[in-house]
C-alpha cells in the first residue's frame, strides 16, 4: 500500500490529497455523499477540474438532501464517481450504505475512513482523554457520531471484500498522513496501523 503525504498549506489537506491522487477520475457527474462545507467542489475548482459537482447530505441546506442509511435518489449506475469521505463510519448500517456507492456509480468510487488505531488515538486513551468528540457519552444527544471504530486494516480488509461482493474492485488503496516530513514515509510504509490517521481507497467495477 502506497504511502501520501499531504500538504499542509492546502486550504483543505485531506480533501486536496484526494484530488491530486486521482487528477483523471474527476470528469461528468461527481456526488459527493455526506458534502458538509463543500470542500469537494472547492479542491476541484482549485485543481481546475470542471465536473459537474452534487452535494449530498442530511443537513436541510445541502444541494439533494438524502441520507446514505436508505436508498439514494440516484438511478443505477447513473453516476461516473461517486465520493464518500469520511462518511461510512457515521451511517448504521455501513453495509447497506457501501452497497448503495455501488449500485449508484458506473465510473469510480472514492472512500476515506479513519483509523481509530493510530498512534495518537491511542497515547489519549492511554492517558484517560476523550479520543474524539465522535465517541463517549455526551449529556446532550449529538446530531451526529461514529458508529463503528476500527483499524486501518480492518478498513482495508471491509473494503476489499465488500467491494468484491457488489461488482466492485480496489484499484488504488494509500495511508494518509499530514506529515511534511519525507522520512516519516518509510515509517508508515511499515506500520500503516500505527501511524496513518487515514485510509483512502479508489474503487472500479470488476472488468471497468
Amino acid at each position: 500500500m502506497d504511502v501520501m503525504l499531504l500538504d499542509r498549506e492546502a486550504v483543505t489537506p485531506k480533501v486536496c490529497g484526494v484530488v491530486r491522487a486521482y487528477p483523471s477520475i474527476w470528469r461528468g457527474t461527481v456526488i459527493d455523499i455526506g458534502c458538509r462545507t463543500r470542500d469537494l467542489e472547492k479542491a476541484l475548482a482549485l485543481e481546475g477540474h470542471k465536473a459537474r459537482y452534487i452535494g449530498v447530505d442530511v443537513d436541510p441546506q445541502a444541494e439533494v438532501v438524502a441520507d446514505l442509511g436508505k436508498r439514494l435518489p440516484f438511478e443505477d449506475k447513473s453516476v461516473d464517481v461517486i465520493t464518500a469521505l469520511d462518511v461510512l463510519e457515521h451511517t448504521d448500517d455501513i453495509h447497506h450504505a457501501f452497497s448503495e456507492l455501488c449500485r449508484v456509480a458506473r465510473g469510480h468510487i472514492v472512500i476515506t475512513l479513519p483509523n481509530c488505531y493510530e498512534v495518537r488515538i491511542r497515547v489519549r486513551h492511554l492517558r484517560g482523554k476523550p479520543i474524539s468528540g465522535k465517541y463517549g457519552l455526551p449529556i446532550q444527544r449529538p446530531n451526529d457520531r461514529h458508529r463503528w471504530f476500527f483499524s486501518l486494516d480492518e478498513a482495508r480488509t471491509f473494503v476489499g471484500e465488500v467491494s468484491h461482493k457488489n461488482g466492485w474492485k480496489v484499484a488504488d488503496e494509500r495511508a494518509l498522513v499530514g506529515s511534511r516530513v519525507e522520512l516519516i514515509r518509510s515509517a508508515v510504509h511499515r506500520w500503516p496501523n500505527l501511524l496513518s490517521p487515514t485510509y483512502l481507497a479508489l474503487l472500479r467495477p470488476v472488468g471497468g
